[in-house]
């Protein structure tokens, strides 16, 4: 029992496949024993059923409040599955540079996985990028992170900032996206351009040529690098977002229609009594 108490204190999240395989490594095999364990745990608020599989422990100050206990929504997110990666706004709320902090955990994963909630935060898995999966290369720029002894894996600021600008939605909007920008106060450049390079979609790396010239002194982005990503734009127009046919301005060097709102940088103001 003592040892199952040490598993839970070193596993603040764990699934239940992580629970079976240490019950196993300690010789507990009868799979009815290791339900019955489990059970005994959860009615004794040692620990909390997150979701259907997954499991957070309780420390002992809070066994009698367990539902009171905060527990890690970045560590949910990033051991819900062994391929997670937290990812889009969530991996910039991890890196402490996001302008605002949002109640949604988004995280990458080939493991088709229902939306839940747990508590205030919403939990989206969201597939990798096809043209990763075609390469072989979803680990592209993911980093493994410490968070409260386990490991827990997310994007680089590199590639969030790009995956950002091919998603908006997933960032939070423009405005969020250009306001955690100005939180960030370096970029290796190569990195953003190669992980562009490796989506392989025209759109996107025109987004990325004009964000990048828009903070080239802050980034301290070249003309040559600029000149890269100009030569791969796309052959006609194409608007800033896909899906949204917004009138704005057409910027010929990158072959986008950009908003007025973001080129004038006139972000609605949200309502204070909302």
């Amino acid at each position: 029992m003592s040892t199952l108490i040490s598993f839970f204190e070193q596993h603040p999240v764990f699934t239940q496949d992580e629970y079976r395989q240490f019950l196993l490594s300690q010789g507990t095999t009868n799979p009815n024993t290791q339900r019955e364990l489990l059970a005994y745990h959860l009615k004794k608020q040692h620990i909390i059923r997150i979701r259907r599989s997954l499991f957070a422990s309780i420390p002992a100050a809070f066994r009698d409040v367990a539902e009171e206990f905060p527990v890690d929504s970045y560590l949910l997110a990033g051991r819900i599955t062994q391929d997670a990666v937290i990812a889009y706004h969530s991996a910039f709320d991890l890196h402490g540079v996001s302008y605002s902090l949002h109640h949604q955990c988004l995280y990458l994963s080939d493991q088709l996985i229902r939306p839940f909630k747990f508590k205030e935060a919403d939990f989206i898995r969201l597939p990798f990028p096809n043209s990763l999966l075609e390469q072989d290369a979803t680990q592209m720029d993911v980093l493994s992170i410490d968070r409260q002894g386990l490991d827990v894996k997310v994007t680089s600021l590199e590639r969030t900032l790009v995956d950002v600008l091919d998603r908006p939605n997933y960032g939070g909007g423009w405005e969020e996206i250009w306001k955690t920008a100005d939180h960030i106060s370096i970029l290796n450049l190569d990195k953003v351009i190669n992980y562009a390079q490796l989506l392989n979609n025209a759109t996107t790396t025109a987004k990325l040529g004009f964000f990048l010239e828009h903070f080239k002194q802050q980034f301290g982005v070249d003309e040559s690098s600029l000149k890269l990503l100009e030569a791969q734009k796309p052959s006609g127009v194409h608007y800033l977002e896909r899906g949204k046919r917004e009138s704005g301005k057409l910027l010929k060097r990158w072959n986008l229609v950009v908003p007025t709102y973001i080129l004038d940088h006139s972000w609605d103001e949200p309502n204070e009594d909302v």
